[in-house]
């Protein structure tokens, strides 16, 4: 197909459409939501600088010839990163937490440490003694994101010697840390936050020849507070919330509530539930949000799922054990305007697949709290494991590899796109409010083909000047777009409408 063939089919395809209403609200940390309009209620006020992904179809009117897309993100070459390599670690676990801090200019993990096989030789602290299998917080730092090391931190006694890299917090089996920096808390003490699953208060015992922790009135979610994210004080009133809740949480504050949101087990299994805090201390009654369902396979759950906000949306991922199946985890996404109702991405496609069967990540591959940006980039830290989770269908697995963690690398915004082929393809957004000296922009791949875009007014006829921008031509992440006739920018409620030829296209903000 000619380009001038391509021009005049996308002005017949984005001729006509009609306009719906736009309600769920859109927050990002930062930035006012999108809203309805009081004068406009059918549109959509876009902010400035909030890009616009395509995980959902919040703001999608209708698209036709093109295919949604789930890109899973590339792994780094030097995987895996963080190898067990000390007593402490006989694996290097998932449930923790990433973060790039800008100030330190560090990366910096949080990480679950398992001690390496102790029998029934129980790790003595001062005062009490922790069993023998029980998790430990432990942390790494990195200039780069990808050479890391485990700095001595002198404050955690394990079997008397405190020169290592482990974080006391919690009192007795901390499992699932989930860690949030804070800095402008007017409280210097509690610039860091966490919150993690501590279980285990009535100490520990013995049945059939296996430790186990005895539950107590301690046990449940407990937070602490730090001035530096290394030296923790627990708080008084832990636990704040009294669930049974392992493998891993996730903690963050929604600026368009005002609230601190938490997601983890809490109680309610392998599903993800939520609860919702003020204060960080007086956390609302969880309440079950997303569960898998006979669509995903047989007796297939959530075993986790890391949640992050990412331009304004809650962004999960979700790893799927096949407990009825092959007895393996790997990720796929999830997304939610508000925390509470969730879509799932790409209609189920896998986002992080298993490695190679014999490798350290042929069994799972679970994405960790927080993902990162970096430039053009996402880092994603991940663990891996070999061989199938133990269950109903494997009921002993041979490791060949101890767990460890690898970084995954994803352009920006590119968990998903619409992709066109040769036959051009056309996406229209519903009713949107042009901000205010607000510039068009996008992300996309048109290195073999083109991207054009025009605006339309509510009747579908597009407005002076902007019948057709200048094609887009290459891979770029941060597109101008331009329209050579146009003598202004639009005010008021107008439609966008993409058309693609062998193309792709990530997400498009105002700047």
């Amino acid at each position: 197909m000619s380009k001038a063939t391509s021009r005049r089919s996308f002005l017949k395809a984005t001729a006509i459409g009609s306009i719906g209403v736009i309600r769920s609200p859109f927050a990002r940390a930062g930035a006012d939501a999108p809203r309805s309009s009081a004068t406009n209620p059918a549109a959509t006020a876009v902010p400035k600088g909030v890009r616009q992904l395509f995980l959902d179809d919040m703001l999608i009117e209708r698209t036709e010839g093109l295919k949604r897309v789930v890109n899973p993100p590339t792994r780094h070459p030097r995987n895996p990163l963080i190898r067990p390599d000390q007593p402490w670690e006989g694996g290097c676990g998932t449930y923790g937490t990433a973060y790039y801090d800008a100030v330190a200019r560090r990366f910096k993990l949080w990480y679950l440490a398992k001690p390496a096989e102790r029998g029934l030789r129980p790790l003595k602290m001062a005062g009490y003694e922790r069993p023998p299998h029980t998790t430990l917080l432990a942390y790494a730092e990195s200039q780069d994101g990808v050479h890391w090391n485990k700095p001595i931190l002198d404050q955690f006694s394990y079997d008397g010697d405190r020169r290592n890299n482990l974080i006391d917090i919690g009192q007795f089996n901390c499992e699932g840390v989930a860690i949030l920096h804070e800095p402008d808390d007017p409280d210097p003490n509690r610039h860091w936050k966490a919150l993690f699953w501590d279980h285990g208060s009535n100490g520990w015992e013995v049945i059939d020849g296996k430790p186990r922790t005895r539950a107590g009135p301690k046990d449940g979610i407990w937070v602490a507070f730090s001035p530096d994210g290394i030296r923790w004080k627990n708080h008084d009133k832990n636990p704040v919330i009294p669930k049974y809740s392992d493998t891993d949480h996730s903690v963050v504050y929604d600026r368009r509530t005002r609230r601190y949101v938490a997601f983890g087990r809490f109680g309610f299994g392998r599903r993800l539930a939520r609860s919702e805090s003020e204060d960080f201390l007086t956390w609302s009654e969880p309440k079950l949000v997303l569960e898998c369902d006979a669509r995903d396979g047989p007796a297939t759950q959530i075993y986790g799922a890391p949640v992050t906000l990412y331009e304004g949306v809650y962004l999960a991922m979700m790893w799927m054990y096949r407990e009825g199946g092959d007895g393996k985890i790997d990720t796929q996404l999830a997304t939610s305007r508000d925390g509470v109702h969730w879509t799932r991405v790409g209609q189920r496609a896998t986002w992080l697949s298993l490695g190679p069967d014999d490798t350290w990540e042929g069994g799972m591959v679970r994405g960790i709290e927080n993902i990162i940006p970096r430039g053009d980039e996402l880092y994603i830290y991940y663990g891996g494991v070999h061989g199938a989770h133990t269950g109903p269908t494997h009921k002993t697995v041979e490791r060949k590899h101890p767990p460890m963690m690898g970084l995954a690398i994803e352009r920006r915004d590119g968990f998903v796109s619409w992709d066109a082929q040769y036959d051009s393809g056309t996406l229209v957004t519903k009713a949107i409010i042009w901000p205010e000296d607000g510039r068009l922009r996008l992300s996309g791949d048109a290195s073999g083909g083109e991207i054009y875009v025009a605006v339309r007014d509510l009747a579908g006829q597009p407005l002076h000047g902007f019948d057709l921008s200048a094609p887009m031509t290459a891979d770029l992440i941060d597109h101008e777009v331009v329209w050579p006739k146009a003598r202004a920018l639009p005010a008021g409620p107008v439609q966008l409408s993409f058309m693609l030829r062998n193309a792709k296209l990530f997400s498009y903000w105002f700047a």
